[in-house]
């Protein structure tokens, strides 16, 4: 069985290590970026990561992530050694001029990363940043485009909490959005999405059948 670490347990002690090479076995690359990393922790922390760190697997190289946005998998492991992540695009990857998502789709990015990674607490958060966001930016001309990435990377109950954010919102704003072009296609285009708004709309705006 995967050793896991609480949610509620302290990561003072791992936060100093982020991206130190002080006690590093492993690194980490992110595309061709380099990141030093402690096996132990990595492994105590993602079920996924313990698996590809075994010997037969990673050997002596590393872990290598090359279709990732590095920004979001600098926050994955920013969060796997602090216990969060920052909003704003890590000024180490900026003067290596790799681009960040747009903001709309950096905490979506960072769930999908999780989920792919069995990380339930790092989906958790990363959803609630994703919801918040959404509560002050929902009017961005990126909504629509959050929504279809969203209906096209979750597929299931496991993942059925970043389709509720987004319909809420949608339902919650439905007259503001009913009459845009852009919107009109993507209910024509993403039927789960239709179903799903068309519910939560009938139940009051605010429910979301379950999936």
């Amino acid at each position: 069985m995967p050793a896991t670490v609480p949610d509620s347990s302290p990561r003072r002690e791992f936060g100093s290590l982020f991206n130190n090479k002080k006690y590093s076995d492993l690194t980490v690359y992110l595309r061709d970026i380099p990141l030093p990393a402690h096996r132990l922790i990595l492994g105590m922390r993602s079920p996924y990561l313990e698996d590809q760190l075994q010997p037969q697997k990673c050997g002596v190289i590393g872990l290598r992530f090359d279709e990732d946005n590095p920004h979001a998998l600098w926050r994955v492991f920013e969060y796997i050694y602090t216990g969060d992540y920052a909003d704003e695009p890590a000024e180490l990857l900026q003067l290596l001029l790799e681009d960040d998502d747009p903001e709309l789709f950096r905490h979506l990015r960072v769930y999908a990363l999780a989920d792919a990674m069995q990380m339930e607490d790092l989906k958790s958060l990363s959803c609630k940043k994703f919801e918040l966001q959404l509560k002050e930016h929902w009017m961005s001309d990126t909504f629509v485009d959050c929504i279809r990435e969203v209906y096209s990377t979750s597929t299931g109950i496991g993942t059925a909490a970043t389709r509720r954010v987004v319909v809420e919102t949608a339902s919650l704003q439905q007259n503001e959005f009913v009459q845009e072009p852009l919107f009109q296609d993507l209910v024509r285009e993403v039927g789960d999405f239709a179903v799903d708004l068309i519910s939560a709309m009938a139940k009051g705006g605010g429910a979301f059948r379950n999936v």
